[in-house]
């Protein structure tokens, strides 16, 4: 059986095992040590990880990367975070009266993973499990503006930018000007992109090192969710981001060398 391991692939896993343990960070010497590798191949797995985003690197140390927390995230934090956010949500809904979303980064998607529906007779929302484009939905422009805004390109060279309703943005140009709108006004929206006749808008949940793991928004019908009413519904829904900021709960400490 063990004929079919890759032995570098063990390696890696082992890697990723120590940095998502670790809060302050590990030098690439404290990996040689503690799993007994030579350097060259610590080096180059931990390039390769940086690479895939799986790990980050600040100053002389090690931290997991975007994509790590991201499946962590997903995979161990998802419960605690949905726990945490249902009561955020609905009173979302109640102060907006439309309905409320959770949501976070899966691949090159947003992933709806915590709804609550509109005390309003109209109910419009993506349902829990949804997979969203990240260039046409409110939740997915967050995490492309500040998880994946160097790798636009790459996106769209790998999936593109379906058009989805006549207002949806295909274009790597217009994507980036939309994303600079994102990271000034702290908010993101779906201007009937994603769907004809719904308006949706979404904030940043952003963890202590600065780092958007989900994202809450509202969704409503055009006619319900006006223009003029964007600058109220965007501060309230930036404060019930505000409110589910991931104070890591997996490890509630600041990393030392951060």
């Amino acid at each position: 059986m063990n004929d079919y391991l890759i032995p570098n692939l063990k390696n890696a896993c082992k890697i990723l095992v120590m940095l998502a343990e670790s809060d302050r960070g590990l030098s690439a010497s404290e990996i040689e040590n503690k799993l007994d590798m030579p350097h060259t191949t610590v080096f180059r797995i931990l390039k390769t990880l940086i690479h895939e985003q799986m790990a980050s690197k600040q100053g002389r140390y090690y931290f997991a990367g975007n994509s790590l927390l991201n499946i962590g995230l997903q995979m161990v934090s998802t419960n605690k975070l949905r726990e945490k956010a249902v009561p955020v949500l609905h009173q979302l809904s109640v102060l907006t009266g439309f309905s409320s979303h959770l949501a976070v980064p899966s691949g090159y998607n947003s992933l709806i993973i915590e709804v609550c529906d509109s005390p309003r007779p109209t109910k419009i929302a993506s349902r829990q499990g949804t997979l969203a484009p990240l260039h046409c939905s409110s939740t997915g422009k967050i995490f492309m503006a500040h998880l994946y805004h160097n790798k636009i390109e790459d996106i769209f060279n790998e999936i593109g930018f379906a058009k989805r309703t006549d207002k949806t943005i295909t274009t790597v140009a217009q994507i980036k000007e939309e994303l600079k709108k994102v990271v000034a006004k702290g908010y993101a929206m779906d201007e009937r992109e994603y769907t004809n006749e719904v308006r949706c808008l979404a904030a940043p949940i952003i963890d202590y090192r600065g780092n958007a793991v989900a994202a809450i928004g509202i969704t409503a019908h055009v006619t319900d969710f006006t223009p003029d009413l964007i600058p109220s519904i965007s501060k309230i829904v930036k404060e019930a981001g505000t409110k589910l900021y991931y104070k890591a709960e997996l490890n509630a400490s600041k990393p030392a060398h951060a």
